[in-house]
């Protein structure tokens, strides 16, 4: 009988190499979407430090405010987009989630028989 294509998957390299992928995308997306408002808030922090005082900010957005807000939401929508297609890959591959797969494939890699 021919093995199923979820267990040829499984017993591949292929499903955990794919899982490792979108979870370094996921990380890598949630990162560039975390890095400009957490910059310009270091940048507001940084300059109340320097002057003694609270610096002057808009109250409105500007434009490069809502570029910023904008670029921002598309990369943590690829994050959550990364993140659930390591999941469900996972999740039919393996039947857990995509750490405890990677965990239990590592185990499995290397030999050991605590998994």
């Amino acid at each position: 009988m021919k093995p199923s294509l979820r267990q040829v998957l499984a017993d591949s390299h292929v499903a955990a190499v794919a899982i490792a992928v979108f979870l370094l995308w996921s990380l890598d997306a949630a990162f560039s979407a975390l890095w400009p408002p957490l910059s310009h808030a270091l940048q507001f922090v940084f300059t109340a430090i320097a002057i003694l005082d609270i610096p002057y900010f808009s109250r409105t957005l500007t434009v490069a405010d809502r570029s910023m807000l904008t670029i921002s939401l598309a990369y943590f929508y690829s994050s959550v987009v990364s993140l659930f297609a390591a999941w469900l890959l996972s999740k039919c591959i393996y039947g857990t989630g995509p750490l405890q797969a990677l965990g239990r494939y590592r185990s499995r890699l290397i030999g050991s028989k605590d998994a």
